[in-house]
């Protein structure tokens, strides 16, 4: 389900014994023109309803990713070894809807309504009820495990919802488990007896309940893949920037998305600068053309050209839909809004008339500003590459089979993203100039 889920906001907020955070206002809201709004929204909602990826997202969620990322070679497989799943089939949105939907569930007066119900009616984990689950789960609890059983996926994501871990890198730490047991880095004694081989759902559910309680090897595994990897060895098995694990992209098929979940002030994150417009080109390059100048060529996913461009533009978009409070599966990162959609919601909404180039301006300012925050910590251009194994080892099969990260086209990319950053070549620090133009001096 959709939470605060990554970079242990939970934790943070339990070391504090802080339960949650209420706020309720005495005033009612007020708009600056209701006609202007009414008239903005419409707008915006028919764009949504005629996006040619609508009916899809409409009925499966992001669910529907799955078979995109299994057709282009993107998918996640046994912990980053392949890049596509036998078993993807069995996890299609199709089934799910099938076997364990009970019903749709939206935000207020959503047309999409992308999220669902579920319940497990039969097998070891009947009787599991919960909310999603998202793609990303499906795939950190799924394919990276080696997993096809679609019910115990979602008896891992409703365990993890429950008991306040974030599925992604959750998956993830059980698929380095997985791997570094299959290569003997780790053996079953060292794993509390369990047979954490990949497609064992039983072992998975168990590893995750006692990482939950801290219990034996899960206090060890509690602390995330990085960490564990620090104790017991195989850290060159973990797969993440900046200490956040991957999300469900295998980026050595997708160049875009290499950039920009090592350029992320959070590390390896989709919620940053995620962006369908890499992968589904040929659906929206009218749309790509206007907004970034990028004529898109043949398997645009796999090309390194123009990607600094595509990833500086999504960055600060991001940031904007952030900023205005607005879904990022609709708003940017999923499509179909434009930065003119936001532009007009927020001048009837507050009277405020930004241009378009204004607001982008603002995007940059926040990006800006993060990466300021993470160079006083100490992080430099060293922290903007991605896990060397993505450089070192090709995809063995599938539509990308071969594809690995060339290091040389990764660093030409990287050098002109930070010269259209206005970032120092050598450290990746934006510049004084930079920081002027943007008063942030």
């Amino acid at each position: 389900a959709r939470a605060a889920a990554r970079c242990g906001p939970g934790a943070v907020m339990g070391s504090k014994n802080l339960k949650a955070i209420a706020v309720r206002g005495d005033r009612g809201i007020q708009v600056a023109d209701k006609a202007a709004l009414q008239g903005a929204a419409e707008e915006a909602v028919g764009a949504i309803l005629g996006d040619p990826l609508y009916e899809s997202a409409k009925t499966y969620g992001t669910l529907a990713i799955t078979p995109l990322a299994q057709a282009l070679g993107f998918l996640p497989t046994r912990n980053f070894q392949e890049s596509t799943f036998e078993g993807a089939e069995k996890l299609r949105g199709e089934v799910f809807m099938e076997k364990y939907a009970t019903k749709h569930k939206g935000c207020y007066n959503c047309p999409v309504a992308c999220s669902r119900f579920y319940e497990v009616s039969e097998g070891p984990y009947a009787a599991t009820r919960g909310e999603g689950p998202e793609y990303e789960s499906v795939s950190a609890l799924g394919s990276k495990c080696g997993n096809d059983n679609f019910a115990a996926i979602l008896h891992a994501n409703t365990l993890c919802n429950q008991l306040g871990m974030d599925t992604i890198s959750t998956g993830n730490t059980l698929a380095w488990v997985m791997e570094c047991r299959e290569k003997n880095i780790l053996t079953q004694d060292q794993l509390d007896g369990l047979d954490l081989r990949f497609g064992n759902d039983a072992a998975m559910i168990e590893l995750i309940k006692k990482m939950a309680a801290r219990e034996g090897i899960g206090d060890i595994l509690a602390e995330g893949a990085c960490r564990a990897a620090q104790k017991m060895g195989g850290a060159d098995r973990v797969v993440h920037s900046k200490g956040l694990d991957y999300p469900a992209v295998d980026i050595r098929g997708t160049k875009g998305m290499a950039l920009s979940f090592a350029v992320s002030p959070r590390g390896g994150d989709h919620l940053k600068g995620l962006s369908l417009y890499e992968v589904a080109p040929d659906i929206y390059a009218q749309d790509i053309r206007e907004e970034t100048g990028i004529n898109v060529t043949p398997h645009y996913w796999l090309q390194y050209e123009t990607k600094a461009v595509l990833m500086r533009w999504h960055e600060n978009w991001h940031c904007v839909v952030d900023s205005l409070g607005l879904c990022k599966l609709e708003g940017i990162a999923l499509k179909p809004l434009l930065p003119k959609h936001f532009q007009r919601m927020l001048a009837a909404a507050t009277g405020w008339q930004i241009p378009v180039n204004e607001l982008e301006l603002i995007g940059e300012r926040i990006w800006n500003l993060e990466r300021l925050f993470n160079a006083r910590e100490g992080m430099r251009k060293e922290d903007d590459l991605p896990p060397r194994r993505l450089f070192e080892e090709p995809i063995a099969t599938g539509p990308a089979q071969g594809e690995r990260l060339d290091r040389k086209r990764y660093e030409q990319m990287l050098t002109e993203y930070y010269r259209l950053r206005g970032w120092a070549p050598d450290t990746g620090i934006p510049t004084s100039e930079k920081c002027r133009e943007l008063s942030l001096d």
